[in-house]
């Protein structure tokens, strides 16, 4: 399909049309201006295993005319109802562009020349829809004046497929089969006017990348980091694009049983052992991004690992704020991102309801010390337990008993090493092997239930020093 390619000049038209696409009907977005030829338009909408589409997207848009680059492509929205059935009071004229999306299903249907009858009720049959996933940056301009700030729109020109999205964050688009460009401008209407005031040509504010070739349904499409700059010809966007791209990032896809997982909190776990843990009794999960509406996240690689690999840790949080599933990435290798200078995509993580760890743990004098010590008045330590390559560490005395919530469940190396930072700083400038002075013990944490370990053997490092 080339029609959208042949109306790459209503960028500023389709633009347009996204920032007034507002509506006092209720479960209705757009405006509609041209009420002297409206007609009504009802449907039902069918998945692909021939179910009603429920809460399907619906937008009926304008058809756009050659060379009218600078009058709105408006249109009207609705959501599909319990019976997948749709309705619009008017629309714009007896031909337009009809889309529908199902966003739960990755479903879709799009007709740029639409023509219905005053009243009839027609079945649209959906497809598998592509999915195309990127990042946007933007090179911020010299005049304070300039500054056009996060928030940016997405879209394909000339069709009603669009949406919003934070510079820096991932996002993704569901989208029909067929040969396209992808737009994206500022999201503020008054930074776009403000920019063609200033003289900056609309070219510049609205930038265009076309796809490679033809995308075909069902169609599983990453590219970019993308990048809106005013500063440079349209000409130059893929070699920015590449120059962008000279950046590592690392991204993958969490799922939730058998659908993708949106508004998942994501960290990256470089520190495997938790030795950065100096102060406090435990540490914190630190979110650094979220998942999309596909359950893809985007960041960028590290410049340098610590040791041999690192791990992603995920959860998902409840409405109070409880931890209500969790998971962990496999471990990304540090040869795989030595030299990256594109997208390391590190697969998929489905996530799982939490567990919980119970143990503590006894000192061992020596290896011969097989009873363990009981005199723990007389023998305190303090020792650090946690899970490799996740935030989960927490510092305990030896013979008190410890708790660990919100674990993600599975197969885990558990680590223990002294409690004092001191004595560990000490023991690593000394170039002191890892395997003596770190205790590793492997566990399966089961999911949504405590595993009590019961106790746990720890024998404290000493430090040989020369006479």
């Amino acid at each position: 399909m080339k029609f959208a390619k042949t109306y790459v000049g209503l960028l500023v038209a389709v633009c347009a049309c996204m920032f007034a696409c507002t509506s006092e009907n209720s479960g209705v977005a757009g405006t509609v201006t041209d009420t002297g030829n409206t007609i009504a338009l009802s449907g039902v909408v069918t998945r692909t295993d021939g179910s009603a589409a429920v809460s399907a997207m619906v937008r009926v848009a304008r058809e756009p005319g050659v060379g009218d680059t600078l009058t709105e492509s408006e249109y009207i929205e609705t959501v599909t109802d319990s019976q997948g059935v749709f309705s619009f009071d008017s629309v714009f004229a007896d031909t337009f562009q009809l889309a529908v999306v199902d966003a739960e299903y990755k479903e879709i249907s799009y007709q740029p020349r639409a023509t219905k009858n005053a009243g009839a009720l027609d079945s649209i049959k959906l497809e598998k829809a592509a999915v195309f996933s990127s990042v946007l940056y933007y090179e911020d301009m010299v005049e304070p004046s300039m500054a056009v700030g996060s928030h940016f729109k997405v879209y394909m020109p000339g069709t009603p497929f669009s949406q919003s999205v934070f510079a820096g964050d991932s996002f993704s688009m569901l989208i029909p089969a067929g040969e396209w460009w992808l737009g994206f401008c500022p999201g503020d209407p008054q930074i776009v006017a403000r920019l063609a005031d200033s003289g900056v040509a609309d070219t510049l504010i609205y930038r265009t990348w076309s796809m490679d070739g033809e995308v075909k349904s069902g169609d599983t499409i990453s590219k970019g980091p993308f990048i809106w700059s005013p500063t440079m010809e349209v000409d130059s966007l893929i070699k920015l694009e590449e120059k962008k791209r000279a950046k590592p990032y690392l991204s993958g896809t969490v799922m939730c049983k058998d659908s993708v997982c949106p508004k998942v909190q994501v960290q990256m776990i470089t520190d495997l052992y938790g030795f950065d843990f100096v102060e406090g009794d435990s540490v914190g999960f630190v979110m650094q991004t979220v998942t999309d509406d596909s359950g893809r996240w985007v960041m960028p690689a590290p410049e340098k690992v610590p040791y041999d690999s690192l791990r992603m840790e995920y959860r998902l949080l409840d409405e109070d704020g409880t931890v209500a599933l969790a998971g962990v990435s496999r471990y990304v290798r540090a040869s795989e991102i030595k030299g990256l200078k594109d997208t390391l995509n590190i697969g998929d993580t489905t996530l799982v309801k939490p567990s919980v760890l119970v143990s503590g743990v006894l000192l061992a004098i020596d290896d011969a010390d097989t009873t363990k010590t009981t005199n723990c008045m007389s023998m305190v330590n303090s020792v650090v337990v946690g899970l490799k390559g996740t935030s989960h560490f927490v510092r305990e005395v030896t013979c008190n008993m410890l708790r660990i919530a919100d674990l993600p469940a599975g197969g885990h190396d558990i680590v223990l090493y002294s409690g004092d930072p001191k004595v560990v700083k000490t023991l690593q400038e000394a170039d002191v092997a890892l395997d003596d002075y770190v205790r590793i013990a492997h566990v399966q944490l089961p999911k949504n239930d405590t595993l009590d370990q019961q106790w746990m053997t720890f024998e404290p490092p000493t430090l040989q020093t020369e006479k």
